[in-house]
């Protein structure tokens, strides 16, 4: 956590690992190339426009001082979560933590400037050129994760939602878009229940061959309207239970999950004790619930779409490698 070495010949090496990590992963990948043009349109203020690895020109210029005073500023006790989880007792995890942690000084950590979001007013589109052998369709409406909703049972709301649609083989995107009309090979939806910020409510899908992205696009726009319109059947509800318990039940068999899910509850300034709730909150929401929180969040105003347009497989991609824009109210 502090007195780190960080060694400029190690640096230099490991830098080049991190470009070539990005390389594989976004620039020679043509859906990892639409993920991060998609999140650079969809967020004007918020860090999440930013890809998490950085840009290749943040690599590029990037110093040891960088990463020294970097260092220097986050990785302190006051800015850490320890969790520990297994048959222990509290009171001597107490102690060797205040041994092995304690006496190491604090960082002077001045608060965070909030990153607000400005309200979106009017659909956004980008459209990536790369070599690829398939087009792609990426889809995300602007949504708030829990602590951020007027309503504490609209987050849950919106997983039953994106459960609806993607569950299994018998949720909608399957059954409809993939094994009934044939049009997508692939269709998809997620949602984040939390985060340190309000996220997004995602679906995507690669068409067939003979059918189109707008087609795609067409489909998931219909079944986001279904939705709007519709009482989910109760069955439905009923089998997102039943998978969200077996979901919960499977992860604690594993205490590495257990640990990870405190760890990020409590790093994101959310409280631990929500994982208590979780499933009691999932349970809770009514189909009614579901359609309101379609109706308010899953509009044209908060969405965005990018579409990956392939180019041929042997041309060399351009510097830019994106073509299109945005434009919005």
């Amino acid at each position: 956590m502090r007195n780190v070495r960080l060694d400029p010949a190690e640096f230099a090496k490991e830098i080049e690992v991190v470009k070539e990590e990005r390389r594989l992963r976004t620039e020679d990948k043509p859906s990892g190339m639409v993920f991060e043009q998609f999140n650079a349109v969809a967020w004007r203020a918020s860090p999440y426009r930013n890809p998490v690895i950085g840009w290749m020109n943040d690599l590029d210029n990037m110093t040891l001082e960088d990463l020294a005073e970097w260092y220097r500023r986050w990785y302190a006790p006051n800015n850490a979560t320890l969790v520990v989880v297994g048959d222990v007792v509290p009171e001597q995890v107490r102690d060797i933590a205040d041994k092995h942690f304690g006496p190491l000084p604090k960082s002077d950590l001045e608060p965070l400037k909030p990153a607000a979001e400005p309200k979106q007013t009017g659909e956004t589109r980008v459209e990536v050129r790369v070599p690829a052998r398939q087009p792609y369709l990426l889809m995300g409406y602007k949504t708030p994760m829990v602590g951020w909703t007027e309503e504490d049972w609209e987050p849950y709301a919106l997983y039953v939602a994106s459960s609806v649609l993607d569950g299994g083989e018998s949720a909608r995107l399957s059954r409809k878009l993939v094994r009934g009309s044939g049009i997508a090979a692939s269709a998809g939806a997620s949602y984040g229940t939390y985060g340190r910020l309000p996220g997004m409510f995602v679906l995507d899908g690669t068409p067939t061959d003979g059918h189109t992205v707008a087609e795609v696009e067409q489909a998931l726009r219909a079944e986001i309207e279904r939705l709007r319109n519709e009482l989910i059947d109760p069955a439905e509800l009923k089998r997102i239970v039943t998978q969200a318990v077996a979901g919960k039940v499977y992860e604690a068999d594993s205490l590495f999950n257990q640990a990870m899910e405190i760890g990020v509850l409590e790093t994101v300034g959310l409280d631990w004790r929500l994982l208590d709730k979780e499933l009691a909150a999932i349970k809770a929401v009514t189909p009614e619930q579901v359609r309101s929180v379609v109706q308010r969040y899953l509009i044209d105003e908060n969405l965005t779409v990018a579409t990956l347009v392939p180019l041929p497989m042997e041309q060399k991609p351009v510097s830019a490698a994106v073509a299109g824009g945005r434009h919005g109210g």
